[in-house]
């Protein structure tokens, strides 16, 4: 859900170093007829056939609170598909004569794990059994290869194939529940009750989580009994909602990170950094931001012993920053993009680099990675020293929003977004880890004008590094200079306030260099 602020083009003066992810990226479509178009669903797996729950079959959600999240856009089927032999089969949820447990199953932006033979479904978005738009509060428990057979059989789905837990503790959407060392971890998110709308009109009632709930399931299915456990609470690194989180490892210990994820307390905007969490302490990683990837988009995660490095790889979906013929651009408008992310973390430290791979459009937002589980991996994270130079194919990427434009939201073509229905299969090939992926410049500045256009006066604000001062010009687009100075500094968020620029409407650049580092924008002057 998302907020006009501005636009401006973000030029770094710093070079580009070459990275150290030692593999090519290659996509490749995969035809399965009948493969429905969907996103933001719930998933398992099981010998090679995918069980599909929930989720949207339209695009991204209207702003009108009559059309957001209709029940038109509902998936009220269950959907195996299987890549391998192009089969699909689907069973529709209203055979379970559960009107609670069919209103959850359709549910979008739910928060899923699947351990072993079950897949767990928790919270979700959408209808009610009374057609009013709630989260559900409820933790559905899924059989996955007994429900696989019964729809792959005769079409149907079997209720004793499903086991039904209500908390209202449970009732989160747009978090993400994980499983790490028999426990179950429910991480962020929000409760969103009611009808969407972007004017914030009494038409629902949000709150964030801030928490994380771990809880354990015991006993056998479907006779199972779940015990919550004492919360971790952090109102600022836990106010966030459909993000991205993954498992990591140093090659012995696994934790799993959060990554981005909105919105900020203070801007309608992406978080820029990432949270580490070891058990039940959080940290925000130090001295790193995360401009690539803000939104849920599928990832693909590789530990390389050898390298002594730790890889996610995150595809397209929607950012603050993307790429446009080699310059990193920055639109607070949030677009859809198609970048190629990737972050590593060698030595304790986190660096981020781009693929010269894009995804085949502006996709990825909603989508998910089916993980091929014949390779060697641990906790859904590949051995990228197995990885050798002829391609191996990773798993797929299904599914997802498909925009036809970055953005849609602001411009009245939502209904042009759509849910996709096609498949990606995702290999990686060993290169020299020197060639084709390209390290993000760094900049702490931060340089924002704000409004922008910009009428009257024109204003900005930078991050210093330290006291100082502040050198800025303003450009024309061939170079000229139109206005120049400088500013004392303090160390920190400083405010650039120039007064009236004397010159005609026209596109500029504003040039600040302070405390050896340079940043300059492109901004309109009317």
């Amino acid at each position: 859900m998302k907020r006009l602020v501005l636009f401006f083009l973000l030029l770094n003066a710093s070079v580009f170093a070459q990275s150290t992810f030692p593999f090519d990226i290659v996509l490749e479509a995969v035809n399965v007829s009948g493969a429905p178009g969907l996103q933001s669903y719930s998933k398992a797996e099981h010998n090679g056939d995918w069980l599909i729950l929930g989720g949207r079959t339209d695009g991204l959600h209207q702003r009108q609170p009559w059309q957001a999240f209709d029940a038109a856009g509902h998936h009220v089927n269950a959907v195996v598909i299987n890549p391998d032999s192009s089969t699909v089969h689907w069973a529709p949820l209203s055979g379970l004569s559960n009107d609670t447990l069919e209103a959850q199953l359709s549910a979008t932006n739910a928060n899923f794990v699947q351990v072993g033979d079950y897949l767990y479904i928790l919270g979700g978005y959408g209808l009610s059994a009374s057609s009013v738009h709630i989260t559900h509060p409820v933790l559905t428990v899924v059989n996955v290869p007994s429900a696989i057979a019964s729809i792959k059989s005769n079409g149907t789905l079997d209720s004793s194939d499903f086991a039904v837990f209500s908390d209202e503790d449970f009732a989160v959407t747009g978090g993400k529940l994980m499983y790490l060392d028999g426990t179950f971890w429910l991480v962020g998110g929000h409760r969103f009750d009611g009808q969407y709308n972007p004017m914030g009109h009494n038409t629902y009632t949000q709150s964030y989580t801030e928490e994380i709930l771990p809880f354990t399931v015991s006993g056998t299915f479907p006779n199972l009994s779940i015990s919550k456990l004492n919360p971790i609470v952090d109102t600022d690194e836990l106010h966030r909602r459909d993000y991205n989180v993954t498992y990591m490892t140093d090659g012995s210990d696994y934790y799993f990170n959060i990554w981005s994820g909105v919105f900020q307390k203070t801007a309608d905007l992406p978080y820029l950094n990432a949270v580490e969490i070891h058990d039940t302490n959080l940290t925000s990683v130090p001295n790193f931001s995360q401009y690539l990837n803000h939104y849920h988009c599928p990832t693909l995660s590789l530990y390389g012993q050898d390298q002594g490095a730790m890889y996610t790889v995150f595809f397209g979906g929607i950012a603050q920053y993307y790429y446009s013929n080699g310059t990193m651009m920055q639109d607070n408008n949030v677009p859809f993009v198609n970048t190629i992310g990737i972050v590593e973390k060698r030595l304790g430290a986190y660096s981020e680099t781009k693929s010269s791979t894009t995804m085949p459009g502006l996709l990825g937002a909603g989508a998910e990675f089916f993980l091929d589980k014949e390779l060697v991996q641990s906790h859904h994270i590949l051995q990228a020293d197995s990885i050798g130079t002829d391609t191996t194919w990773t798993g797929y990427i299904y599914g997802g929003i498909s925009s036809p434009a970055a953005n849609v939201f602001f411009g009245g073509m939502t209904n042009q977004s759509s849910a996709s229905s096609t498949i990606y299969k995702v290999g990686l090939v060993r290169n020299s880890g020197l060639s084709l992926n390209e390290e993000l410049p760094e900049s702490a500045l931060e340089l924002l004008v704000a409004p922008n256009p910009s009428k009257e006066l024109l204003q900005a604000q930078f991050n210093a590094l330290e006291s100082g001062t502040a050198k800025y010009k303003v450009l024309s687009l061939d170079g000229k200079v139109v206005a120049q100075g400088s500013q004392r500094v303090e160390a920190g968020k400083n405010l650039l306030n120039l007064g009236h620029l004397m010159a005609g409407a026209g596109n500029y650049i504003l040039q600040v260099e302070t405390a050896g580092q340079q940043q300059q924008i492109q901004f309109s002057w009317n």
